[in-house]
């Protein structure tokens, strides 16, 4: 559970806990409800902040009631009387305000702190003894809290046993014949459940770091995959061209400038999806893939059958996405690796197919970057890709990319 690291210093500045349990923020868990399970609050909390704490840590409260009653109801005198009820509601103020205010003394350690809250809170039960006699017992859960809630479980967790021990041999030294147990079962039931509770808001919150750390990685994975589907059909088309420009710069100039001027173009182009990739808002347009394909292939000097823009038009627009981050990647694959003649691209409503007359699959297969990226979009969205040879056995098997949904 992310705790604060006891003995750290500054209002401001949070300091990562060499050791200690639960998340690497190094902040202390706090109850539940009141910041999420996550925060401890350094410095007092503003208005907005305190009715979630108060309304966790002080719902407990009600238990006092038996002691209060014991109290008001007993046969003490009023002076004595008057002192326990003051002695009870020190009692609340102390305990309320270490919630609000864990941490008053800043230039001492935070166990510092919760144990001078301690000492002021077993005051004020002293206080309330001669009025409210064994019924003062009920106090103890209240005590254990500051310690259990605010602290790491190995500075918390020995602390609450030592109170609890200490409050049971009280207990059993105290003359009240069958009461005895009645006071010690509730001391060590109190116990047991504030430990059950800590350790199920520790594993909450683990869960949740847990979680957000995959819809992290996720993120990371997804952002790589874009800006590699991004760049690494775009840069492919401007070494073709920037190739066959130099080549043409002798023998037909004015095709050279041709050629330079849509290299400029494309450059334009992948730097304004690249900026959009970052921002997260690229979506590819298949209609317009389709058109980079031809461009593509026209300038690697590949043959090509390709479907009009105007018949995929009407596909779902996350299938359309889906097919056009594919087909750009199958085209870069084509282009790079396949030494192909003829390229053939075919599209429906439920799969993407792109078949060449090259080289074929190499043994054994190594999907790089590319196809891994491309099998993680279409597997997340419950689809398959099949890879496969057009001709098994022959020198150019060629190779069929298959996406089906």
């Amino acid at each position: 559970m992310p705790e604060r690291c006891e003995g750290s210093e500054g209002p401001d500045v949070p300091e990562r806990c060499e050791g200690s349990e639960g998340s690497a923020d190094g902040i202390a868990v706090q109850p539940a409800g009141a910041f999420g399970a996550g925060e401890w609050p350094e410095v007092p909390l503003k208005a907005n902040e305190r009715a979630p704490v108060l309304i966790t840590a002080g719902v407990w409260l009600v238990f006092l009631v038996v002691p209060l009653v014991a109290m008001v109801t007993g046969d003490a005198p009023l002076g004595t009387k008057v002192l326990g009820c003051a002695g009870l509601a020190a009692f609340v103020v102390v305990y309320m305000g270490h919630f609000i205010w864990p941490w008053p003394w800043r230039t001492l350690p935070h166990w510092v702190n919760t144990a001078a809250a301690t000492a002021v809170l077993l005051l004020c039960v002293l206080a309330t003894i001669p009025a409210g006699g064994l019924n003062s017992f009920n106090f103890l859960p209240f005590t254990l809290a500051i310690w259990i809630f605010p602290h790491r479980l190995r500075v918390g967790l020995p602390v609450s046993v030592a109170l609890s021990t200490a409050w049971v041999v009280v207990a059993l030294s105290v003359d009240s014949g069958g009461s005895r147990f009645w006071l010690v079962v509730p001391t060590v039931m109190a116990l047991v459940i504030m430990l059950a509770l800590r350790l199920a808001m520790e594993r909450e919150e683990r869960s949740r770091i847990l979680g957000e750390e995959l819809a992290l990685s996720r993120q990371r994975e997804r952002f790589g995959r874009d800006v590699h589907d991004v760049l690494g059909h775009s840069l492919t088309v401007i070494t073709l061209k920037t190739e066959l420009a130099r080549r043409l710069v002798d023998s037909d100039p004015e095709q050279a400038k041709v050629e330079l001027d849509e290299v400029l173009e494309l450059s334009r182009q992948s730097l304004a999806e690249v900026r959009t990739t970052v921002g997260g808002l690229h979506v590819p347009d298949l209609g317009a893939q389709l058109a980079s394909a031809r461009t593509a292939l026209q300038a690697a000097g590949i043959a090509f059958d390709l479907p009009e823009a105007s018949s995929v038009a009407r596909f779902r627009p996350e299938r359309r996405e889906l097919f056009a981050w594919c087909l750009r990647e199958a085209i870069t694959n084509v282009i790079r690796h396949s030494g192909a003649s003829h390229c053939t691209v075919t599209i429906t409503a439920d799969r993407l197919t792109v078949a060449d007359d090259g080289a074929g699959l190499s043994e054994p297969a190594s999907p790089g970057n590319g196809l891994s990226g491309m099998r993680h979009r279409v597997t997340d969205v419950g689809g398959s890709l099949s890879l496969s040879q057009v001709h098994p056995g022959s020198d150019r098997p060629g190779t069929t990319l298959e996406v089906h949904l």
